[in-house]
């Protein structure tokens, strides 16, 4: 609070024809002010979410291949509507958070930090590592891929335990699809 009525003090102190070396301090010094917080985390979120699917759609090329980037676009408009800041319903493992609805276990298990999911490339970069993981575990075709990701790669080629669960897999799957 301290530092916008600061800069609202600057901003109104000096009259709109100020000299230009004047104007160039007014603005480094603003942008001093409003610089990175080390105790904050940075969150980066694109404007639109077509910049969302368009980063999506570069890292996934870069990291998977272009066979898998129709796959990684379809699973994050299903999970988030391209929304760096989704966070799915609690479940009895946690929730799902970012782009790409990464489980925190799972994050942790990739070797990312479930903290930093809602920073928009980090949650997909973390995404993308989770499909690179199912493609390691047998994943061939993007039905597949959908079944792995709502599964997990232990359990995406192989008859879940409770009925409730594989038909909510069988529904994921169709939705994902289409």
């Amino acid at each position: 609070m301290k530092k916008i009525l600061a800069l609202l003090a600057l901003l109104t102190a000096f009259p709109a024809a100020a000299s230009e070396p004047w104007r160039e301090a007014q603005r480094n010094w603003v942008s001093d002010l409003f610089e990175f917080n080390a105790k904050a985390p940075a969150v980066s979120v694109p404007a639109g979410r077509e910049e969302v699917a368009k980063l999506v759609a570069k890292r996934a090329k870069e990291k998977l291949g272009p066979q898998w980037v129709e796959s990684a676009l379809r699973l994050a408009k299903l999970e988030s509507t391209f929304n760096c800041r989704a966070t799915g319903p609690k479940t009895r493992h946690g929730r799902a958070k970012g782009v790409l609805q990464v489980m925190d276990g799972s994050a942790r298990a990739l070797g990312y930090d479930p903290k930093r999911m809602y920073e928009c490339d980090y949650g997909i970069q973390a995404g993308l590592a989770h499909m690179q993981m199912c493609i390691k575990h047998g994943v061939k075709t993007s039905s597949d891929m959908a079944r792995c990701h709502v599964s997990g790669w232990g359990a995406w080629n192989r008859r879940l335990s409770s009925r409730g669960a594989e038909k909510y897999r069988q529904k994921y799957v169709k939705l994902s699809m289409r």
